[in-house]
């Protein structure tokens, strides 16, 4: 049936009203699409490394970066980094980080250069966000799932380890929290490779006694074992207790090694925290035939590099439970990312309960876990307020 003509009438009030609407809008864009970069800021905390980098508008955008070796990082960052920064523009993310990448800086492809690209590469985005009016999960397509389900996790640390009992009291604290998985870092090679008699049965016995075996328990060697005997470890770990992943089983790197340990165990190996690029992953994926990969975005140069290694992953149809020490901007950022793809693992790390905790204090707001989860918010960028007079208080600051 026919519409009548009234349905398409419209006054002149209204055809102008409409011209006037769309015109702002583009000139809006127009105006968002000149942004450039003004200033790049450096804030050296104690525990932290924060980027600050602010656009002509006005606005501006943070980010975390490595504070491994501190001065090494911002003397990337403000003397090598910052001057090929000012003058582009913020949305111009994948051209920033592919010439800071492979032009402007011949200082390795990994490690402490890509520390301090993640600072810079997270506030960009930070910064898009800010300028959208939009968080950055919604920039990357997502969200799939706006609440990020978290394991707690814990070390026996390696001056005077925790005894089993305290491991399994340690894990029964985080159930007793809410969380609904738990994980233990062994962290056995930086006492002694394949030690005898062998800590790690006796402690995630004690774990199972005390949160049962329907709590997920996922098991870190931190590359403690030579290949057979992952094998072996493994395979009664994952018979007697079942663990839910062994992760890092032997040394990094050795993906050989890896696939070999990978084809003789049931239960998944993860990997992945000592990669840093697409490329490492790809080769970590199809040489070391791993099961799960744990990329720390923190390492990987950012966002901009992070979602191409969750998309790498999405084609092997591996999940990504992400690496994660940092419980502010960094881990924001990370679950961002977590939030926008379809192969995140059920858990990702949180790095809440660890000693770099006090950094919440220099934000206004911060990520919230109630009951073993952290919903993300509806705030621009990555939804953080830094509190900037406390951070310029507190910090060293770089430009």
């Amino acid at each position: 049936m026919m519409k009548s003509k009234e349905t398409y009438t419209m006054t002149r009030e209204q055809f102008l009203g409409t011209w006037v609407r769309d015109n702002n809008f583009g000139l809006e864009n127009q105006a968002l699409s000149q942004t450039k970069i003004k200033s790049v800021r450096a804030y050296l905390l104690p525990k932290a490394l924060f980027v600050r980098v602010e656009s002509d508008s006005g606005a501006v955008g943070w980010g975390e970066a490595s504070n491994k070796f501190p001065k090494t990082t911002i003397e990337l960052i403000i003397n090598e980094m910052a001057p090929r920064l000012k003058g582009k523009r913020p949305f111009d993310t994948e051209p920033i980080w592919n010439h800071l990448f492979f032009k402007a800086i011949d200082s390795g492809p990994n490690g402490i250069m890509l520390g301090a690209m993640a600072g810079i590469d997270y506030a960009l985005w930070d910064l898009k966000g800010k300028l959208l009016n939009l968080p950055v999960y919604q920039l990357l397509g997502g969200p799939y799932d706006q609440t990020i389900k978290v394991y707690g996790s814990f070390g026996r640390g390696t001056k005077n380890p925790m005894t089993p009992k305290a491991c399994a009291e340690k894990a029964l604290d985080f159930v007793k929290k809410g969380y609904k998985a738990v994980k233990i870092r062994m962290q056995i090679r930086q006492l002694n490779i394949n030690p005898r008699p062998d800590p790690s049965f006796e402690t995630v016995k004690a774990i199972r006694d005390a949160i049962g075996y329907d709590i997920p328990l996922f098991f870190d060697a931190n590359n403690g074992y030579s290949p057979y005997r992952a094998v072996q470890v493994g395979k009664e770990l994952y018979e007697k207790y079942n663990i839910a992943s062994m992760e890092e089983p032997i040394a990094e790197h050795n993906y050989a090694a890896l696939a070999q340990v990978a084809s003789e165990l049931q239960v998944p190996v993860t990997a992945g925290e000592h990669e840093y690029t697409r490329w490492m992953f790809r080769d970590l994926i199809t040489i070391g035939k791993v099961d799960i990969i744990n990329p720390d975005f923190f390492k990987s140069g950012g966002v901009t590099e992070g979602r191409k290694i969750a998309a790498l992953a999405s084609s092997f149809d591996i999940p990504v439970m992400c690496h994660n020490v940092r419980p502010t901007l960094a881990t924001a950022a990370a679950y961002h990312i977590i939030s926008s793809i379809h192969n995140a693992a059920e858990f990702q790390e949180f790095g809440g309960e660890r000693r770099e905790w006090d950094l919440q204090k220099y934000f206004k707001n911060n990520l919230e876990l109630k009951e073993g989860q952290i919903k993300l918010s509806d705030e621009p960028g990555f939804g953080l307020v830094p509190n900037e007079e406390k951070i310029v208080r507190d910090a060293q600051k770089f430009e």
